[in-house]
């Protein structure tokens, strides 16, 4: 069906991309048509076979003078596993820089009919992939007002797709490796020094005093109050593959390009560009009583696009898997008295995550865990220190800091990927993917009926608690004093 077909450009140019058709310089091509779940498929053929020569540089290729003043949006879809250059061409067919488009994600653009673009490769000989330019628009499109262009697809041809065709091996895993945290180090000390994993069973969690945790009842109407799940966003957990062969996260320490990019830079604009956040949607926090800070990341594009290239580097390494980048925000900076209840997060994009941990200060015992909630009814709480980052698979792994903060400042970006070939739940065979779905996924204490922190430790019972050691105390108290000589 044409509604459910894209234009494909297999390493060669377009002038226009209307009807399945286009035109170069001067000639008219076939265009090859597949729908989107298609792209993965194609890619495995050339890799099986040989790849598909790059075009030549068109060196006639220039931006005309718009005859139509109404702007259009260009999505370009990059189906290489590359940083690619983008490029505008102007009357003289000059190219002027128009940023990168990331490894297999998307770049939007708005431009005019008769603009010319060019896609390059920016390592060794920069091989062109794609030329493209702006086709007028038809009648119909014009009658219906339309400014979007159909999605234009960057495919691999070349040493592109050459490369592309073997298996993602990092050439950085060792030092990946020994940048990584064992999981059974102790937490010693006061909990503001902690790196480490605290592990966590039921009657640990009945010792927590229900008024430090979750959802508090001045802040949400009273069936919510000491919320420290989130049971609403959860059908899909159990369809979720894993894409690590392990609990589903690790905690490491910075590599030395991303220090370099977040370091210095943090104390820098801390100082002229912390903005208050907005109100965080869904009900997760309790940003909209406890207020908290940020840093747009999005006005920093060195920084933004340095912790996803690093990110994306770690990530693949961590899962053995091509990733596309989906999102990256921050830096979010939480204040006193902050939390975040446990959850899922995104299905279609959030399977590779990290957290990453610029800068904190908080009380003498009062490190903030990422908790995450483990298998055969535990919890596992991921303590950080500055300079640290926590991998998680968040589609499937709840977590949260339902603990309430006790400090002034706690600085984390958070960075998402998924695999090229995942469109959520729905995916065919999905749960069979990569890693799979284990047998123990839906015996975390949440599927036991846990969701609130008096649900372990009822209020009533907390409060008698304090109330035996206040008498306690007082009598304590009272006896020092008379046995004291006037």
């Amino acid at each position: 069906k044409k509604s459910s077909t894209v234009p494909v450009i297999v390493g060669g140019s377009i002038r226009g991309a209307e009807d399945g058709c286009c035109e170069r310089a001067g000639t008219v091509e076939k265009m090859r048509l597949i729908t989107p779940l298609a792209l993965l498929s194609l890619l495995g053929a050339v890799g099986a076979a040989s790849a598909p020569a790059c075009p030549p540089s068109d060196s006639s290729l220039r931006s005309s003078p718009a005859a139509d003043a109404n702007k259009v949006s260009i999505n370009f879809k990059n189906a290489v596993d590359e940083e690619l250059g983008l490029y505008w061409l102007d009357g003289n067919g000059a190219e002027i820089e128009q940023g990168t488009i990331q490894p297999l994600s998307d770049a939007s653009r708005t431009s005019y009919v008769g603009h010319a673009f060019r896609i390059r490769r920016l390592v060794k000989e920069k091989d062109v992939l794609l030329e493209y330019k702006v086709p007028e628009r038809t009648e119909d499109q014009k009658r219906a007002h339309r400014r979007r262009e159909a999605p234009v697809h960057v495919v691999p041809c070349g040493a592109a797709a050459e490369e592309q065709a073997r298996p993602p091996v990092s050439p950085r895993a060792a030092e990946f490796a020994a940048l990584l945290h064992p999981p059974d180090k102790p937490c010693v000390g006061t909990s503001d020094k902690w790196s480490c994993v605290r592990y966590l069973g039921e009657e640990d969690l009945r010792k927590r005093d229900p008024r430090e945790y979750g959802l508090q009842p001045d802040e949400v109407s009273e069936h919510r109050a000491f919320t420290t799940v989130d049971t609403t966003y959860v059908r899909q957990i159990n369809s979720i593959p894993r894409v690590t062969d392990g609990p589903g996260y690790a905690k490491m320490s910075f590599t030395e390009p991303m220090r370099r990019a977040l370091s210095d830079w943090y104390f820098e604009r801390r100082n002229d560009s912390m903005i208050t956040h907005d109100t965080i949607p869904g009900g997760y926090t309790n940003n909209d009583k406890v207020l908290i800070d940020k840093i747009d990341l999005d006005r920093f594009r060195t920084q933004h696009g340095q912790i996803v290239r690093e990110m994306r580097e770690i990530l693949q390494w961590w899962t053995g898997l091509r990733l596309k980048h989906t999102s990256t925000f921050g830096v979010r900076v939480y204040r006193r008295g902050s939390m975040l209840i446990d959850h899922v997060d995104r299905m279609d994009t959030h399977l590779a995550s990290a957290v990453i941990q610029i800068h904190q200060e908080v009380d003498e015992h009062g490190g903030w865990p990422l908790e995450v909630l483990l298998p055969n009814r535990t919890v596992g709480e991921v303590y950080t220190q500055p300079g640290e980052i926590i991998l998680y698979e968040g589609a499937w792994l709840r977590h949260g800091r339902p603990m309430r903060f006790r400090g002034n400042e706690f600085a984390n970006v958070f960075s998402h990927f998924s695999p090229p070939d995942w469109q959520g739940p729905r995916t065919a065979n999905g749960k069979a993917m990569y890693y799979g779905v284990p047998d123990d996924r839906l015996t975390t204490l949440p599927d036991y009926g846990y969701a609130k922190s008096t649900d372990y430790s009822p209020l009533a019972a907390v409060e008698a608690l304090y109330d035996s050691y206040a008498a306690r105390y007082d009598a304590h108290l009272s006896g020092a004093l008379a046995s004291r000589t006037p």
